[in-house]
């Protein structure tokens, strides 16, 4: 049994950092001490109960750190490796693990009774539960960090990155001198970008509320950044986007994605909307035009092999994954964010426990 230090959101809204109970590994299982954890806004959805009804939780899921401990039948890491977590959690022998798929094992769903609050079963957030000084998951759902890539750049790669690039690479399969929109430039919105900016995409233009997050976007490789509204958009491409990636999770823009792709062109929906949500498609006109709506969770990631690459972009310097980093935090102050919200602007708030 291990004692963690964590954030736990009780009820919606309702957060505390507190000592909780980590069993000891199974056979399959490997503990880690935290050493970074990102603030993403699906935690902060969680927590204030809109994209998730079950608690009470720990959030956190784009973590790194390095492993204490081992169950008896892990073979690929020892105590004192350096790891990311993994959203895959995945079986590795379903119909979807063996076609290329593990974001869609029907084992990343299932909770297991890993850790306790004072005798009372608490839900691993996105099966990580990263907000807390340990974590314990299982083999498939970790992957080795080289040591030349920082654990904080690492943690990033775990969610932002590998949902950002992943939806580029391996959802819309991008093709060189494509013109392409993204809505929405917060830590996802930006690996998008600085993903189509290695495929040499022609045209990348970003749609944000944020001005500081539009100078962002700027100094990353948009060829243009505009607010939501700005009448310039329709000056930048005379029948729509090769490509259209909706990061923001809202309704609307869902919709503004879907009407600004061209005829024949794909829109990737990335964004995390409410439970409750809906959109609207016009029917007989996206049947007429022939485009492609593809849903992403997580890039479609497959953790070993895309990591990898990530990693090994980074270190070439084709990635310039620390200009992410707006700020760090404790556990405690992460509390608050996870209430309040991160500062206006910011992109990643990194969390050290």
């Amino acid at each position: 049994m291990t004692t963690a230090r964590a954030i736990v959101a009780e009820t919606p809204g309702q957060l505390v950092v507190r000592d909780v109970q980590l069993t000891d590994p199974a056979p399959g299982e490997v503990l880690v001490r935290v050493d970074t954890t990102g603030i993403c806004h699906t935690d902060i959805s969680w927590a204030s109960g809109a994209v998730n009804d079950r608690f009470p939780v720990i959030p956190g899921h784009e973590t790194s750190g390095v492993v204490e401990a081992v169950g008896s039948a892990v073979t690929r890491f020892a105590p004192g490796d350096r790891v990311v977590a993994a959203l895959s959690h995945h079986c590795g022998h379903c119909y979807y693990c063996e076609s290329g798929h593990p974001m869609l094992c029907v084992e990343r769903t299932i909770d297991h009774p890993r850790v306790t609050d004072r005798g009372e079963h608490v839900l691993q957030g996105f099966g990580v539960g990263g907000f807390s000084t340990h974590i314990l998951v299982g083999e498939s759902s970790l992957v080795s960090v080289p040591d030349d890539v920082p654990l904080d750049v690492a943690a990033l790669v775990g969610c932002a990155i590998a949902t950002g690039l992943g939806s580029v690479f391996t959802i819309a399969q991008v093709r060189p001198g494509s013109r392409s929109l993204v809505i929405g430039a917060g830590g996802i919105g930006l690996s998008v970008l600085m993903g189509l900016h290695t495929t040499g995409a022609e045209q990348i233009v970003v749609i944000e509320p944020d001005a500081a997050r539009r100078e962002h976007a700027l100094r990353l490789g948009a060829t243009d950044a505009l607010a939501p509204g700005d009448d310039r958009l329709h000056s930048l491409t005379d029948d729509g986007f090769d490509y259209a990636f909706e990061t923001a999770g809202l309704t609307s823009t869902i919709e503004d994605a879907i009407q600004l792709a061209r005829p024949g062109g794909t829109i990737v929906l990335i964004g995390a909307p409410a439970a409750h949500e809906h959109f609207r498609v016009p029917a007989l006109d996206f049947v007429a035009t022939q485009k492609r709506l593809l849903g992403c969770i997580t890039g479609d990631l497959s953790p070993v092999s895309d990591f990898d690459r990530y990693f090994r972009m980074y270190a070439r310097g084709m990635l310039p994954l620390d200009d992410l980093v707006s700020g760090t935090a404790t556990l405690d102050e992460a509390a608050e964010l996870l209430s309040s919200g991160v500062p206006a602007g910011s992109i990643r708030i990194l969390v050290h426990p």
